[in-house]
């Protein structure tokens, strides 16, 4: 989701809000305090996910959809931790951890509220991994909802599309345009893509070029021995009716957005993959969270 499209916004019902707010809050409670525990050894990909808070007050209509396609428009924040035999990647850093424990209206960004119930570090720690031991950093794109932790993780290579890289960090950008959050990724260890990368060289976890919502978006396939192949897909995505439906923001209609989404169902047919799309907050209810994960 991104910043300019705060006028695009609305206000949902207030019960609706309160309504999600106590059940989240619920949830939380159930799932805190567990002990942390350091991982073994990883025979093979392990796929880690986390709850990096919950987007509230969104229109089904920008992207061309009614409310009747997508009854409840609340979107889910997810980040994801793969660790392989040989080092970790995070994928996306999701609402940033300052907002636990911010009440709704201190949490807008145009109309849309911003919940975070719990920290990507905390949930990072629970089961052994402080920033120091994230390897690889890689996040989907540049928008706020997938980067406000983007600094507790510059230690790691970043692994960037050099066109995504160029619109955050260009010569020609204004500093009051570049967002703090990601600030000190321009200063990080940095690798460069052009196009699909296999980051371990094995072909178990591959960046997937897909722009279009920005102009170097990137998804992510993992490749589990017991869960298949999964495909993390940004914001290629928002709502799974995009796809069903085969419909698009009217402003990514011109961009690569087309070309993206048919390219990765290519890929998906071929490889037998899942696509999880991380803003689908019904899928990600039922998803296993950490400290439980997927191979």
């Amino acid at each position: 989701m991104s910043n300019n499209r705060q006028a695009e916004l609305e206000m949902m019902p207030r019960w609706v809000t309160v309504g999600l707010f106590a059940g989240l809050v619920a949830t939380a409670l159930w799932t805190t305090a567990r002990p942390a525990m350091a991982q073994p050894g990883v025979q093979g990909p392990r796929l880690y996910v986390f709850d990096c808070g919950t987007l509230i007050n969104l229109r089904p209509e920008t992207y061309n959809l009614t409310r009747e396609e997508v009854p409840d428009p609340t979107m889910s924040v997810s980040c994801y931790l793969v660790v392989h035999p040989k080092g970790t990647l995070l994928y996306d850093t999701g609402l940033s951890d300052k907002l636990v424990g911010r009440p709704l209206y201190e949490t807008k960004r145009g109309q849309t509220s911003q919940l975070v119930l719990k920290t990507l570090r905390g949930q990072l720690a629970d089961i052994g991994y402080t920033p120091d031991k994230i390897n690889y950093l890689v996040i989907s794109h540049m928008h706020f909802d997938h980067v406000s932790n983007a600094n507790d993780y510059a230690r790691a290579t970043w692994l960037v599309q050099k066109v995504e890289r160029e619109a955050m960090f260009g010569d020609n950008l204004q500093a009051q345009v570049m967002n703090p959050d990601y600030a000190a990724l321009k200063t990080a260890k940095t690798q460069l893509l052009e196009g699909d990368y296999d980051v371990f060289a094995d072909g178990a976890v591959v960046i997937k070029s897909t722009p279009g919502h920005t102009i170097g978006h990137q998804s992510l396939f993992v490749k589990l021995a017991r869960t298949g192949g999964v495909v993390l897909s940004g914001d290629l995505y928002h709502y799974p009716a995009e796809r069903t439906l085969k419909r698009m923001p009217d402003r990514e209609k011109t961009t690569q957005t087309p070309a993206s989404r048919a390219a990765l169902e290519v890929f998906l047919k071929n490889t037998g993959a899942q696509l999880w799309i991380g803003h689908d907050i019904l899928a990600f209810a039922k998803q296993r969270k950490s400290p439980e994960y997927y191979d």
